[in-house]
């Protein structure tokens, strides 16, 4: 029989990217468990995310973040400060609901918080997902620039990490796919990091034909679709994959069609539209095919079903992403960063090519070399086995102790 688990809430104030995708599996997760297991779980949640999940609130607990709150936390610019006044609402919660722990989706900018010793003296207990690890081996180091830049991110982040493991309450910290960094961490800061699979829904599958597919999105046929996906920010490098386009000849770039799916970020929208309208006035042969709003999960799925090639080689990014595992599902080959665990994943399983991202010529080349096959395609199954959602919801909803 299942023991009872803390009552625990779990806190995400964000909507974007993949943020509610991970919120889904544990939601869905939970509502498969009997009542006193559900019970004991509160998602405190961005007011926005009551459209995901207002037919879920019969069955699970949910405190939605009213607009005036969210509004004061995002007018503080300083990180620092913006973590105090959530930390600070948090408590209010703790006491509210009599909380015995508390799970952050995304730990990182509360790092300094943990660490005070009244937080600690809450008698909660913490853990969290840490999206942004220090990886040294990772980072660019090519020029003196990066060599300087790449020391001091390493002398910040360590002060971070040790200053958060001041806090005994402190239980665990999961990385996202990073099996390397979980055992490296253990060894360097002790043996509080844990592993964490980014989960994969398999179940969620278009019934529509591809061709079909691609006349509600507006994709010509004949074309190869290079997919760029998600929350669309200056990491997902889509200037430089655009300037790769230049080292393409004509009749390559006659073939290919650009699918652009995602929310442009506030304040790279200008940068962003600004790079393809450039690319379109430039390069007239290549279909370009824009969707500039959230995708929920069966938008998703059809987009990834759509796509022959995926595009993900970012920049200033070495974590994991859960577009490795959409892709895997659809068996759909990715041009992917070579730096960070992204890279590593895809030399691993065999995802796709990994390619130095701030070079467009090692774009176009990988571009290059997916337009010359007849049906590419990857073999994902191992991928999706070892990633599989049950294990992320165990490992994070229920405690060892």
């Amino acid at each position: 029989m299942m023991q009872i688990p803390e009552r625990t809430l779990i806190y995400d104030r964000d909507i974007s990217g993949h943020h509610l995708d991970y919120l889904q599996f544990l939601v869905e997760y939970l509502k498969k468990m009997p009542d006193e297991i559900r019970s004991r779980f509160v998602f405190v949640l961005h007011e926005g995310a009551r459209a995901r999940f207002q037919a879920d609130e019969s069955l699970v607990q949910f405190h939605y973040i009213d607009s005036r709150q969210l509004a004061s936390f995002l007018e503080l610019t300083s990180v620092l400060r913006r973590a105090a006044a959530e930390m600070r609402y948090l408590i209010a919660l703790i006491q509210k609901y009599e909380v015995e722990r508390l799970i952050f989706m995304h730990i990182d900018a509360f790092q300094y918080e943990l660490g005070r010793s009244s937080i600690s003296r809450l008698g909660v207990k913490f853990s969290g997902l840490l999206f942004l690890p220090f990886r040294k081996y990772y980072e660019d180091d090519t020029t003196l620039t990066d060599k300087i830049r790449r020391e001091w991110r390493g002398w910040r982040k360590g002060w971070q990490m040790r200053w958060m493991l001041r806090n005994p309450r402190l239980e665990r910290i999961y990385f996202l796919n990073d099996k390397q960094g979980v055992e490296d961490y253990n060894v360097r800061f002790g043996p509080r990091f844990e592993h964490l699979p980014d989960p994969i829904d398999v179940s969620e599958v278009p019934t529509l034909p591809i061709e079909d597919l691609k006349k509600i999105y507006g994709v010509a046929s004949g074309r190869r679709v290079f997919l760029v996906y998600g929350h669309l920010s200056s990491r997902k490098n889509v200037p430089t994959i655009l300037a790769a386009l230049q080292r393409l000849t004509t009749k390559q770039r006659s073939g290919l069609c650009i699918l652009i799916c995602g929310e442009p970020e506030k304040g790279f929208d200008t940068t962003l539209f600004a790079a393809i309208n450039e690319a379109e006035k430039n390069y007239p042969e290549v279909s370009f095919v824009k969707h500039f709003r959230f995708f929920d999960p069966k938008a998703t799925n059809e987009v990834f079903k759509i796509a022959d090639i995926v595009l993900v080689p970012y920049i200033n990014f070495f974590s994991s992403s859960n577009i490795l595992g959409l892709a895997a599902k659809y068996n759909k080959p990715l041009i992917a960063s070579k730096l960070g665990v992204m890279g590593v994943l895809v030399n691993q399983y065999h995802l796709g090519m990994p390619v130095a991202p701030h070079r467009a010529e090692a774009i176009a080349e990988a571009m290059n070399y997916y337009l010359s096959q007849k049906e590419p395609k990857i073999d994902g199954s191992q991928y999706l086995q070892d990633y599989r959602s049950e294990v992320f919801c165990q490992k994070l909803l229920f405690s060892k102790d």
